[in-house]
């Protein structure tokens, strides 16, 4: 994503031209188009900040074109201006899928696309983001946490974290434990991107700790093809000798080897969250003693919330 790139699909040349003079002058790089079905491939291609999507172009219905970008992975996080011609109400829409930042109706003056542009531009370069993950931190996650619990879609949370990271890294070295991480990421956008959902967060808390905010009821599916593909991958990190004698050989201070396990995936699920918790810290709480009691446990494990599973 390029904070100074901007992507217009309007169907109305002259509208479109008015845009790109006034965002231009203030220093942005633009892209237009007309066609709806070339909103996606433009977006990957071009990695603008911001794109801004008539609600009626040609071929395809502006709402369509926003949920296509907030489906694929690499294009969530873009900022997102519809232009109307009678405004809608855009809560609506979260529950639906369809996250838009803002919107604009028509007749509208240009500077008023340009201080929307500004607005959104300057709050994705106020949100932090991991530079080894490339995911946003705790406190991204903590306000859609909240919004949900005072009256949004409910979700379902997974709480992460990597058993025996910290040895690993005494062992391998923090290089090799930078693969790690990227390696959970990439499985964390390729097994969400497989439920086909724009209704998506991922944050990295800190370390080799991580939170997945998904579609309530998907929880399970995602946290258990998870820990199937760590398991599969996470040996192409480890020497031969390791991966046969299942761990790691550690010298303790005073002289002694002491074997640890390879490294293994916790995962807490938070079942729905509306009507269990009150704040986001609370589902943090017990995310964070969920991994704790599983890591006296062997191998990769997933556990439930209490009050998804009394018996548990």
């Amino acid at each position: 994503m390029n904070l100074d790139r901007v992507l217009i699909a309007e169907s109305d040349p002259h509208l479109a031209e008015l845009m790109v003079i006034r965002l231009s002058n203030a220093g942005y790089q633009m892209v237009t188009c007309t066609q709806g079905s070339e909103v996606l491939t433009k977006t990957l291609n071009f990695k603008p900040g911001v794109v801004i999507v008539d609600q009626c172009l040609a071929d395809k219905e502006g709402l369509e074109v926003c949920y296509e970008l907030r489906l694929h992975s690499a294009t969530r996080n873009v900022g997102i201006v519809l232009l109307t011609q009678e405004e809608i109400n855009l809560a609506d829409l979260i529950g639906l899928g369809v996250r838009i930042d803002t919107q604009l109706i028509k007749p509208f003056k240009p500077k008023d696309i340009l201080t929307e542009v500004n607005t959104l531009m300057a709050e994705r370069r106020a949100t932090t983001k991991d530079s080894l993950t490339g995911f946003p931190a705790w406190d991204v996650m903590r306000r859609e946490i909240t919004e949900r619990i005072t009256g949004g879609a409910d979700c379902d949370l997974l709480y992460l974290d990597i058993n025996n990271f910290r040895i690993y890294n005494q062992c391998y070295g923090f290089s090799a434990g930078d693969e790690a991480l990227r390696l959970l990421c990439r499985l964390l956008l390729e097994v969400t991107d497989e439920l086909e959902s724009p209704d998506i967060l991922i944050a990295h808390i800190h370390g080799d700790d991580f939170v997945v905010m998904l579609p309530e009821g998907t929880g399970e599916q995602v946290g258990r093809r998870l820990i199937e593909r760590f398991d599969q991958e996470i040996l192409e990190l480890y020497l031969e000798d390791d991966r046969e004698r299942g761990g790691m050989f550690l010298q303790r201070p005073d002289g002694r080897l002491e074997q640890w396990p390879l490294m293994s995936l916790g995962v807490a699920l938070i079942g729905g969250i509306i009507d269990k918790y009150r704040h986001p810290l609370e589902t943090k709480a017990v995310g964070e003693e969920i991994l704790k009691r599983l890591k006296v446990r062997h191998g990769s494990n997933l556990m439930r919330d209490r009050q998804n599973n009394p018996a548990e």
